[in-house]
């Protein structure tokens, strides 16, 4: 995989240097501070500490005609005062590359990214101690084609392997396969169904699993007004554990509400589904995120955001056991310019797992500078 990216971008340079295109480049760095009272989330040896991180990253890019084609390269760099045996560099990359013609586009991502694994325990494992790191590899070619004015097709697939530097969790390969009708009934309403078919493999010292997942939505998107929006996705779901022959049926959903009027603008969305988890096995996830925001002044933008979620097994493990996380945030942030700025914010977290019997919580407040190159651009 990894000489895959590096090969597909070279192919398209002879393209591109036979006609007119507009090539750029761009970047950008964010250095990070944070104290949290208690990084590791325990019960009780709680422990402090400054966490600090860098992510510089170089986008370059090319328009011609109607194909664009994208190569993003970075560097996450991660410290700690205390935990030094979490320190760790992580690398990324990931290409994006799109051909549009009268009635159809075709798409293709290719991806390489390295990451701590206790970046993502909120969302899946709940394991914040680990030093583990991740190395995920993936593939997601795609197609639209357009069959009326109103009717539109869409196939999707994709890959991935992610393997783990230690034995804490299992390595994980992941299929799938996924096609979708829209056709737009209003200027403000579009609707249609999707048909998805995915299959996880994940192995261990301990455990092996194979499983597959199919899920057929009815999707839709309603503009109520210039300052409403509803976007929905409501189906049923099946999971078939293919060494027990044990399933596990439900329902999938993902509902989305936006509002934006003058300085207010406010998101609030509920989900339900499926993804592999990195401890083996298929986890079911439900999800509630809501955002709110206010344009203080021309530089000055307060934000307040939280997320509660609720993780169980939907295959092989018991689903009685489930993991509660929730969290909140308040934040502030200074534009300096269109392109720098400042963001100061505080998080609340907290976990509670009824299958080890835990309920923890820390407090962090974090600094933040984003700052986004402009680049350059060069036309010929």
């Amino acid at each position: 995989m990894k000489s895959i990216i590096p090969i597909t971008f070279l192919c398209t340079l002879p393209i591109v240097s036979l006609q007119a295109a507009e090539w750029s480049i761009s970047g950008s760095l964010n250095p990070f501070l944070e104290y949290d009272d208690n990084i590791f989330m325990r019960d009780t040896n709680k422990v402090g500490d400054y966490h600090s991180s860098v992510t510089p990253t170089l986008v370059t890019s090319y328009a011609l005609d109607q194909t664009n084609v994208s190569l993003s390269v970075g560097y996450a760099i991660d410290r700690y005062e205390a935990s030094k045996y979490l320190d760790n560099e992580t690398p990324f990359f990931r290409f994006n590359s799109s051909h549009q013609t009268e009635r159809s586009k075709w798409g293709l991502g290719l991806s390489y990214v390295k990451s701590a694994s206790r970046s993502e325990a909120e969302i899946d494992t709940g394991d914040f101690e680990t030093d583990s790191t991740s190395t995920t590899r993936s593939i997601t070619p795609s197609f639209v084609y357009q069959l009326t004015e109103r009717d539109s097709l869409s196939f999707r697939g994709g890959y991935s392997k992610k393997e783990f530097s230690t034995l804490d969790f299992s390595d994980t390969e992941t299929k799938y396969i996924s096609t979708g009708w829209q056709h737009q009934f209003t200027e403000r309403l579009n609707g249609g169904l999707d048909l998805t078919a995915n299959n996880s493999k994940s192995s261990s010292l301990t455990t092996v699993t194979d499983n597959d997942s199919y899920d057929l939505s009815l999707v839709s998107t309603y503009n109520l007004s210039e300052i409403w929006a509803l976007k929905g996705k409501v189906g049923f779901r099946l999971v078939e554990d293919k060494q027990t022959n044990d399933t596990d049926s439900g329902s999938s959903l993902d509902i989305n509400v936006s509002y934006k009027f003058d300085i207010d603008s406010a998101n609030l969305s509920i989900s339900r589904s499926l993804f592999a988890s990195d401890n083996g096995g298929v986890n079911e996830r439900d999800q509630i995120n809501a955002t709110f925001s206010r344009q203080l002044s021309e530089t000055l933008i307060a934000r307040v955001s939280s997320t509660y979620q609720e993780i169980r097994s939907a295959s092989g493990g018991n689903s009685n056991d489930i993991r509660k996380n929730f969290s909140v945030s308040p934040s502030i942030a200074w534009n300096f310019s269109s392109n720098v700025n400042l963001s100061l914010s505080y998080k609340y977290r907290h976990q509670k797992d009824s299958q080890v019997g835990t309920d923890v919580d820390s407090n962090a407040i974090m600094l933040t500078l984003n700052y986004d190159w402009d680049g350059l651009q060069i036309s010929r």
